[in-house]
């Protein structure tokens, strides 16, 4: 069932049940009311559920920009795994 936190977004409050630690739920509130805060200083709308929503959207476009950065670096390290085994079959055969 998890843990049941009280959580403070944006000036509402609401409990959640979350198999997290107390920390995590803290930075995890902390980033998404940082990103409120941002939305709500540019100014682009005073509507609370737009606010939390672009908020919500900053959030899942850099999850989305981590997960294809990640993604790149995993093909980049396989292409060098490949590399460098095929450099040390190589190798392994001269020496053979």
């Amino acid at each position: 069932m998890g843990n049941r936190f009280d959580v403070n977004i944006a000036g509402y409050t609401l409990t959640v049940n979350a198999e997290r630690s107390a920390e995590h739920m803290e930075r995890l509130i902390e980033l998404l009311n940082e990103r409120v805060r941002e939305v709500q200083k540019s100014g682009v709308t005073a509507n609370y559920l737009h606010v939390v929503m672009l908020a919500a959207m900053k959030l899942a476009d850099e999850v989305l920009e981590l997960r294809g950065e990640r993604d790149d670096e995993k093909r980049r390290l396989e292409e060098k795994s490949r590399n460098l085994l095929h450099a040390l079959d190589g190798v392994l055969k001269q020496e053979g």
